[in-house]
């Protein structure tokens, strides 16, 4: 499988394997896409963070590449072993995977400062990888996982779980200590009108990064839609005639800015 303009290699950490597609120049940045795939919006997004002058590194980890899927198909494909079959407050097996990349990287380039990106199932994945003293900077964008059917349809059935995360708290409680540590600042973005990532997960992220954690939650544009979800990529190409306050684009405006600031 290729993509057009892009590299690509295999890596592996022993135990999983997965292809890694590359493009562009300057300060590297790993981008973790998000539910239901390695979408076409995934990867314009990509494209975006290239021109503002980035090499970008994106692992397909699940799916099919650019496949034009769902969020219950990308649902079934991540209830995995791979992926802690998406259980709150446990560090998945992929996450090992996604740091020993993180390092890879770093050491290939001469031990430079990378940036990662997780989005929606991936968004909580940017934490435990800021354990990595290579990582520099990291986004977690609308973390999704856990998430409920349920609310994501009528908004109702609060609970705990809407703060929880499908990583440990042992690593949250570390990547807070080591972002303070090694300088490497967590930025935290979602709509306020978000169902599949509640506010109180991103508040939790923030409390976890007192010295280090930025949130900003976008209110929602006037386009008619009860909610959104996906800031940096799907919601980005559909957005109906967009100026320059446009959620989309303030979002990665500042986190291009915040990336270019801190690697």
């Amino acid at each position: 499988m290729e993509m057009t303009g892009f590299k690509s290699f295999l890596f592996s950490d022993g135990e999983y394997e997965h292809l890694v597609y590359a493009k562009g120049e300057g300060k590297p940045v790993l981008i973790m896409h998000e539910l239901p795939g390695l979408t076409s919006y995934t990867r314009n997004f990509a494209e975006r963070l290239i021109d503002a002058g980035f090499q970008v590194y994106l692992p397909l980890l699940f799916g099919k590449l650019e496949e034009k899927g769902s969020v219950p198909k990308g649902y079934i494909l991540c209830m995995t072993k791979e992926f802690g079959y998406l259980k709150a407050g446990t560090s998945a097996p992929v996450s090992d995977w996604l740091r020993a990349l993180a390092r890879h990287l770093g050491t290939s380039m001469g031990n430079a400062k990378i940036g990662v990106i997780g989005m929606c199932v991936t968004g909580a994945f940017a934490i435990p990888l800021i354990l990595e003293t290579n990582v520099g900077a990291a986004v977690a964008s609308q973390p999704a996982v856990p998430f409920k059917f349920g609310y994501l349809i009528t908004g109702k059935g609060d609970g705990p779980w809407m703060s929880q995360l499908n990583i440990s708290d042992d690593d949250l409680l570390m990547a807070g200590q080591a972002s303070t540590n090694q300088g490497a600042p967590l930025l935290i973005q979602r709509f306020a009108d978000d169902r599949l990532c509640p506010h109180a997960r991103v508040q939790r992220l923030q409390e976890s990064f007192p010295n280090t954690g930025t949130l900003h939650e976008y209110d929602a544009p006037a386009d008619g839609k009860s909610k959104h979800h996906a800031l940096l990529t799907e919601e980005y190409d559909k957005a109906n005639i967009p100026n320059a306050n446009h959620p989309t684009r303030l979002a990665l405006q500042r986190l291009v800015a915040f990336l270019h600031s801190h690697l």
